[in-house]
C-alpha cells in the first residue's frame, strides 16, 4: 500500500474537472488518493469505508458512484466491492522492473476477472511491457461475459480487446512445434502457385502461427513476413508459444513480446530460453566458486 498518491496541478484545469460539483471534486480525488487504492487502480472498497472516510450517507455514496460511472471514469461492483479507475493506467505507468511486479501482484488478488481483462486492453492501448505485467495471470476475453456494466466500459476504451481467449492451451497444440518444424519442406510444397518466400523460415512461421493461433489474413501475414526478415524465425514461434502459455491468441499479443524480448537484448532462441529460465526460477542464477573449479579442472589435490 503505498503513502503517497500525486495529483498534478493540471487536474484542477482539466475540463471535465472544471465542470464538476465541488462534491464530485472531493468525491473523484478521494477515489485517487484514499488508503485503499492500488499501483493498477483497481482495488477493493466498500461502501461502508466510503461513508466512514468521506462522512456521506449511503445514499449520497451511491449517488456519486453511479454519476461517475455514467461520466465512464469508473466501474464499481457491488458483488466484490471493486472499483476501477479506468485513466489510471494512462498517468499512472509502472515504469520500472519494482512497479511492473507490484502491479502483475496486484491483478493476481483482483476478484472481477473482467476487470483485468480490461486492464490488459489498456496496457496493449499503452504499449506496455504485456508479458512481465500479466506473467502467470489468466486473460479472459471481456466479450464472453454477460455483465452489462462491463460492456458499458467498452465504449470509452479506444479499441476492443484482441484475442485472450478462454480456452485453455492443450500439450498436443504446443507440441506442434516440432511436427511443423519437421515437416517444413511439406509445408513449403503446399504453398500457393507463384508465392514467393523471401526469407528462409518465414513459411514455418505462417505455418505454426495458422496451426495454432488462427488462419492469418493479409496484414498479419504482411506483419509475420516482416518479422521474419529481421527477427530470428526460432524466437518468433518461441514468441507464439509464450502467448499460448497466457492464452492470448492474436498477433498483437505476440508482437508486444517480440518487442520486450528486444528491449531486453535477447535475439536467438538461446537467449531467450537462457531469459527464460532465469525467469521461472524466480531471477535467481547459479553461483559458482570459480577457483574450486579450476582446482578440480586441473587436478589438483588438497595436498
Amino acid at each position: 500500500m503505498a503513502k503517497y498518491r500525486q495529483v498534478h496541478t493540471d487536474f484542477w484545469n482539466d475540463g471535465f474537472v472544471l465542470d464538476l460539483t465541488p462534491e464530485e471534486k472531493f468525491f473523484y480525488i478521494y477515489l485517487m488518493t484514499n488508503s485503499n487504492t492500488t499501483q493498477c487502480g483497481i482495488y477493493e472498497l466498500p461502501k461502508r469505508i466510503i461513508e466512514t472516510q468521506t462522512g456521506y450517507n449511503r445514499e449520497t455514496v451511491d449517488k456519486l458512484l453511479l454519476r461517475f460511472q455514467e461520466y465512464k471514469k469508473i466501474f464499481y461492483l457491488d458483488e466484490t466491492k471493486e472499483i476501477m479507475i479506468l485513466n489510471w493506467i494512462k498517468y499512472n505507468k509502472p515504469n520500472n522492473l519494482n512497479a511492473v511486479k507490484c502491479v502483475n501482484r496486484e491483478l493476481k488478488n483482483v476478484k472481477n476477472k473482467e476487470f483485468v481483462s480490461l486492464f490488459y486492453k489498456q496496457c496493449l492501448n499503452e504499449e506496455l511491457d504485456i508479458e512481465s505485467i500479466f506473467e502467470g495471470i489468466e486473460i479472459k476475453d471481456p466479450a464472453d461475459s454477460e455483465n452489462e456494466a462491463v460492456k458499458d466500459l467498452k465504449e470509452p476504451l479506444t479499441s476492443p480487446l484482441e484475442g485472450a481467449y478462454k480456452e485453455l492451451v492443450s500439450k498436443e497444440v504446443i507440441s506442434n512445434k516440432q511436427k511443423i518444424i519437421s515437416n517444413k519442406q511439406e509445408v513449403r510444397s503446399n504453398k500457393s502457385a507463384g508465392e514467393v518466400t523471401p526469407f528462409k523460415g518465414y513459411s514455418t512461421v505462417l505455418a505454426f502461427f495458422e496451426e495454432n493461433i488462427h488462419p492469418v489474413g493479409e496484414a498479419e501475414r504482411e506483419k509475420l513476413r516482416m518479422w521474419s526478415g529481421v527477427i530470428d524465425c526460432d524466437v518468433i514461434i518461441l514468441a507464439v508459444e509464450e502467448a499460448l502459455k497466457y492464452n492470448a491468441r492474436n498477433i498483437n499479443y505476440v508482437g508486444r513480446i517480440l518487442q520486450s524480448w528486444r528491449r531486453k537484448g535477447l535475439k536467438t532462441a538461446n537467449d531467450v530460453k537462457r531469459y527464460k529460465n532465469i525467469r521461472d526460477q524466480g531471477g535467481k542464477c547459479r553461483q559458482y566458486d570459480f577457483k574450486e573449479l579450476e582446482r578440480q579442472l586441473l587436478g589438483w589435490g588438497d595436498g
